[in-house]
């Protein structure tokens, strides 16, 4: 994030990254740079100097893509600069989509008994150390539900991390996996789309229900994935694993069509059936929710280039 202001020498970038020692500074810039997000360059001279900056356009483009989240997500201090910790929670963000608890949450709070049944190989003692790390990053909370058991559930916070991983997954599509894979699978799409739904607020459509259809973009075997929600009384969405009866309104796209509607608004290239009106208005204020803008605002520019 430094380097998107500019080059600088070693010694700056340790300078200008607060909360992190010249060591560590160094060991990771080595690591950005074997990904080809950082490049180095040495300038001749007793010592020689070695120059860091973003590359082009992989390591601009992350860039881009975190500011934009950070902006949307992360919390600002007096000064309007972002604080190593909130930096540092999205390690909690990846770990948690990383251990699959995820899709779990997804169906409602649980413990931390029934969150080490996952297929993620943690023992309870990790996983339930895990959560308390993860609910002091602000991803989960204890759930109010009356249980003399802790129960956890996700935050709007986590929900809301969703916008970022959508956003690696396309960085990823265009610049990692091999032409023609996409950064993210059908399942992880189904799981991050359960996750950002009940952002959504529809207060024009309260007992609808509708449904999602999720394609892998080739012939890899795996098949549709359907994520089915309903608009409960007051207007929230929440995902449910089979709600009674026919949807009023469904609507189906391959991967790469769904993580662009999650980071830039409805797409064409989704193929809406039944009530087009409550699909439309679900997927506008799923992006607002996301991005903290007003519903006819462009997509930030940083978004609509990757």
């Amino acid at each position: 994030m430094t380097l998107g202001k500019g080059e600088l020498r070693t010694k700056g970038l340790t300078e200008h990254v607060p909360g992190y020692s010249p060591r560590t500074i160094y060991r990771y810039a080595g690591k950005l740079a074997e990904l080809g997000i950082v490049a180095r360059r040495e300038e001749p001279g007793v010592p020689s100097k070695v120059v860091h900056s973003l590359t082009e356009p992989a390591g601009r483009e992350l860039y881009e893509l975190v500011e934009a989240y950070a902006d949307a997500s992360l919390p600002r201090l007096p000064n309007g600069d972002i604080g190593a910790h909130a930096w540092g929670s999205l390690a909690l963000l990846a770990d948690l989509w990383e251990s699959g608890m995820f899709d779990q949450l997804n169906r409602g709070p649980r413990t931390p008994t029934e969150l080490a049944r996952g297929e993620h190989g943690l023992s309870f003692h990790q996983v339930s150390r895990r959560a308390t790390l993860f609910a002091i990053g602000g991803f989960l909370r204890e759930s109010q539900e009356s249980t003399r058991r802790r129960r956890y559930e996700l935050t709007p916070q986590a929900r809301r991390g969703m916008a970022l991983i959508a956003g690696i997954g396309r960085w990823r599509r265009h610049h990692v996996v091999p032409e023609g894979m996409t950064g993210l699978n059908v399942d992880e799409v189904a799981a991050l789309m359960r996750t950002v739904l009940p952002l959504v607020v529809l207060p024009d459509h309260s007992g609808k229900s509708f449904e999602i259809g999720i394609s892998p973009c080739n012939g890899s075997g795996e098949g549709e994935q359907l994520v089915r929600a309903q608009v409960g009384s007051e207007g929230g969405v929440l995902s449910e694993p089979s709600p009674e009866g026919a949807p009023n309104a469904s609507a189906h796209g391959k991967v790469p069509a769904w993580v662009d509607t999650v980071l830039d608004g409805p797409r064409n290239s989704l193929e809406i059936e039944g009530d087009a009106g409550l699909i439309t208005q679900c997927l506008k204020r799923l992006h607002s929710a996301l991005w903290g803008h007003v519903e006819d605002q462009a997509a930030p520019s940083a978004l609509a280039r990757l």
